[in-house]
């Protein structure tokens, strides 16, 4: 009798520990299926946010090429100074038209706040598409101020520094200021024969147009980065 009893209680207490086993491991699974499911919501609102930022930086690109459109048009009246044919108040009127868009150019910078926002939570790995995680990375980890966008800032403003102080006249400095003043005529400036302002505004033509090639570039990764967004939006 006393061994029945024993077994009794002995498969009596397996049976209590198996079901508190078979309780845990649910309440594991459960636990495990609500982070599964806050992390893929988490993903979709971060998804989100990027795609709008990618669309804002696309439209940004657009917006820069249509700008450097203007740029070469002023950089090509600029170089039409040097014709020999005209004259140095000819030459003054295209400088004084232009002086204030020639001095603005555009730098591509991406929105940042998303993917800043992604890496400061130690986020990143919510993005669960490898070959979109790494595209991200590589967009946004890109120096977008090295290269030929950092040469376009510097020849624009060598060619402000070095030479527009040359353009100003006695006749420019007595109608801005009122009075009289011992800088040169008109007539005696020898800007078009500066070969050196020839060589830079050629050189800003030519970075421009490589700055627009890498804008397009930038737009076609661009596309690409949000194709494989679009797919993993639910």
């Amino acid at each position: 009798m006393e061994q029945n009893k024993t077994g009794k209680y002995f498969k009596y207490a397996i049976g209590e520990i198996v079901l508190v086993v078979i309780g845990i491991l649910i309440a594991l699974s459960i636990n495990n299926w609500n982070e599964k499911r806050r992390d893929l919501n988490k993903e979709q609102i971060y998804l989100k946010e990027l795609r709008t930022s990618l669309i804002t930086d696309s439209l940004e690109i657009k917006r820069i090429l249509k700008f450097n459109e203007g740029k070469i048009l002023i950089v090509q009246e600029f170089l039409s100074i040097f014709n020999s044919e005209m004259n140095n108040q000819q030459r003054s009127n295209i400088i004084n038209k232009n002086a204030t868009g020639f001095t603005l150019y555009e730098m591509f910078n991406p929105k940042q706040t998303t993917w800043n926002n992604l890496l400061s939570s130690e986020s990143l790995s919510i993005i669960t598409n490898k070959n979109l995680r790494n595209l991200l990375m590589d967009y946004y980890s890109f120096n977008y101020n090295a290269g030929v966008q950092e040469r376009i800032k510097i020849i624009n403003r060598k060619v402000v520094d070095e030479n527009f102080p040359e353009f100003v006249t006695y006749e420019y400095a007595l109608q801005r200021l009122g009075f009289e003043t011992e800088f040169p005529l008109m007539k005696e400036l020898k800007i078009h024969l500066n070969r050196v302002l020839l060589s830079d505004l050629y050189g800003m033509t030519f970075l421009i147009n490589m700055q627009n090639e890498f804008l397009l570039e930038t737009s076609t990764q661009i596309k690409a980065v949000l194709q494989l967004i679009d797919k993993n939006l639910n």
